[in-house]
């Protein structure tokens, strides 16, 4: 009851006080019949509590009891005139005060919206965050086409997960906010030389809390580039990034030991058009992933030294610079940092230099010298084994052609062998060569050949394999051998046993080979795997080759699927000729060093009986064999 009664007092007196400074009692209507009700206390407690109705709702005192319903309606700039004029210019001109600051009942002063990261970064939320902006998409189309929503770019998300939001959980600490970085009421565009975030002026605005790190930037290299009018030269957000600025030990920050020199430093010192237009020296890229530092950084926790252990983070001067940490003067204790007792002549041994021909002449010549004596060596060697495994196989032939054999191919069927081989192969290369160009002996095509010339090639070796397929599948229908070949091609139940018996003697838990037919377990895998192969790189090459035609009955992102499918399923099969095919047919023991059935379609009848006994009974019950 004490409580109810004290409940009553306080409104009584709000209402009182209402009264009185008004001169009139808006409760006596507002509230009543359907009229919008006035919190009195909320108003009492908002930073304008002191002021009265008829203050902003100029007019209502005239007549009380029969005022207009078309008042006059509140206008901040009466009082906030100061703010009103810097808000023209803002971004956000077109906004009203309570879009932001919300109703005038609401205003708390004990919390200033500006002074909260959660208010305020709600506040900002409200337009600028990724779900506020698909509405607004949907709710104004005409804006969305006409570019003129807010950005979002998960900025909202952004920012809760960097340090300046994080910050303010830490005893004593206060976040940075949108409105410390953007200003409150003149937001300006980036792009405005006045604005807070302008390139110019961006050291300047984190230097209002990084006051001793700006004063460094300002002074340096960088710093003074920008200065001039160098807009590509860096500042605080082009390393640090501008929402997501993570702390320097976090895996994810662009600062973080491992991601600095490569995705930092060198994303500007490696860039041929930076180093053109600048006149940047050109060899920092290469001179450093020459070195132990970029070499030893590339292992997960290293700790050698990075661009910023040498040149320091934020004063990087050039190496004249009497304050530069890679002055002559200094460049020695620099080094000392991680080398005790490091000296002018260790530095000079680790500069960017030493790895060029400029800095170390001597060096240059002996990795020439190396470079060509291990292309005379190996190529040697290669040459000189390549001689021996042709001979190996030219005494395989003439041997083969002593033995008494069994014919395996037809004609037409080898014939279909060798124009599938070169066609696949012309594809491999033509096609690898677009995508890896710049792997050496794909390079070497690139030069020689034009696009036009490399494209075309791809489609005629595309046209004959698929041409190949189609003849071979005639030849099914109408020839006895064809067709008699691709059944034995087809799996059976007993392809399992022999994979089986296959393993127990591979794991030399038998001495008795398996007894394979005319077609292995494996020869069956890799021939449907074919078929299927060329069925899908059909398929999706003519719809890479008529992209127009094909739209007009698939969706767009057809295209883009066919793509990848071509693309992997290219280094599928190359793969598995190389390491299932190649195996079988050079590598395996029983034919080393080549398997030539494909050179006349004959096979030994000896080596049938020991690799295929099943077929080798077969044809003996068939009076093929004696």
């Amino acid at each position: 009851m004490k409580k109810f009664l004290g409940l009553a007092a306080v409104f009584l007196c709000a209402t009182f006080t209402l009264s009185v400074r008004a001169g009139v009692d808006c409760t006596e209507c507002h509230g009543k019949d359907g009229e919008p009700a006035i919190n009195i206390s909320v108003f009492q407690n908002s930073i304008h509590g002191d002021l009265s109705c008829t203050d902003c709702h100029v007019g209502a005192d005239k007549d009380i009891d029969n005022h207009p319903d078309n008042l006059k309606k509140p206008t901040c700039t009466d009082c906030h005139e100061d703010v009103s004029e810097s808000k023209k210019h803002s971004v956000h001109r077109d906004l009203s005060c309570s879009d932001c600051h919300g109703d005038i009942h609401t205003l708390d002063p004990d919390k200033p919206i500006s002074g909260d990261a959660d208010r305020i970064t709600a506040m900002c939320g409200k337009c600028h965050a990724d779900s506020a902006k698909s509405k607004m998409e949907k709710d104004f189309p005409d804006l969305e086409k006409a570019g003129k929503l807010p950005p979002s770019r998960s900025i909202i998300k952004q920012y809760r997960q960097s340090a300046h939001y994080l910050k303010k959980n830490k005893a004593g600490s206060t976040a940075a906010t949108c409105a410390d970085c953007h200003g409150s009421h003149n937001i300006l565009s980036l792009t405005n030389p006045k604005s807070n975030i302008y390139k110019l002026n961006v050291g300047h605005t984190c230097g209002q809390c990084h006051e001793k790190i700006a004063k460094k930037y300002g002074q340096s290299v960088h710093g003074k580039a920008v200065q001039q009018g160098w807009d590509e030269s860096p500042t605080c957000n082009d390393c640090h990034n501008s929402h997501l600025v993570l702390p320097t030990d976090s895996p994810e920050a662009l600062t973080g030991k491992r991601k600095l020199s490569e995705e930092i430093c060198l994303s500007c010192h490696e860039d041929k058009r930076l180093i053109q237009r600048y006149g940047l020296v050109g060899s920092i890229g290469s001179s450093y992933h020459d070195s132990y530092h970029s070499m030893a950084n590339a292992r997960k926790g290293s700790k050698a030294a990075t661009c910023v252990d040498c040149h320091t983070t934020h004063d990087i001067m050039k190496p004249g610079n009497p304050n530069s940490s890679v002055n002559p003067a200094h460049v020695a204790a620099t080094c000392g940092q991680c080398h005790e007792g490091a000296t002018e002549k260790l530095a000079l041994s680790y500069d960017h230099k030493s790895s060029l021909k400029s800095g170390n002449i001597i060096n240059y010549y002996v990795r020439i010298s190396y470079i060509w004596l291990i292309l005379l060596v190996i190529g040697g060697m290669f040459v000189h084994n390549m001689l021996i495994y042709l001979s190996s196989i030219v005494r395989k032939y003439r041997k083969h052609k002593k033995e008494k054999t069994i014919s395996r191919l037809t004609r037409g069927q080898m014939i279909i062998h060798a124009v599938n081989f070169i066609a696949f192969f012309t594809l491999v290369v033509t096609g690898f060569s677009l995508r890896f160009s710049d792997v050496p002996v794909l390079h070497m095509l690139t030069t020689w050949l034009s696009e036009g010339a490399r494209s075309l090639i791809h489609r005629i070796a595309g046209v004959s394999m698929i041409l190949v397929f189609a003849v071979h599948f005639i030849r099914i229908g109408m020839g006895k051998a064809d067709r008699g070949a691709f059944f034995a091609m087809l799996p059976r139940l007993k392809d399992i046993r022999d994979f089986k018996d296959n393993m127990r003697y591979t794991f030399l838990r038998t001495d008795k080979r398996p007894r394979f037919g005319k077609a292995t377990y494996a020869e069956k895998m890799e021939y449907l795997a074919l078929l299927w192969g060329t069925a899908v790189m059909a398929l999706t090459g003519m719809i890479l080759w008529f992209p127009t035609e094909t739209l007009s009955f698939l969706p767009a992102w057809s295209i883009k699927v066919a793509e990848s499918v071509h693309f992997y399923e290219a280094i599928l099969a190359t793969m598995s000729i190389f390491f299932w095919h190649f195996f079988f047919v050079i590598l395996n023991p029983d034919v080393y060093p080549l398997d030539l059935t494909f050179i006349d379609g004959k096979m030994p009848v000896e080596e049938i009986e020991e690799q295929r006994a099943d077929w080798y009974e077969e044809l003996k019950e068939k009076g093929k064999i004696d």
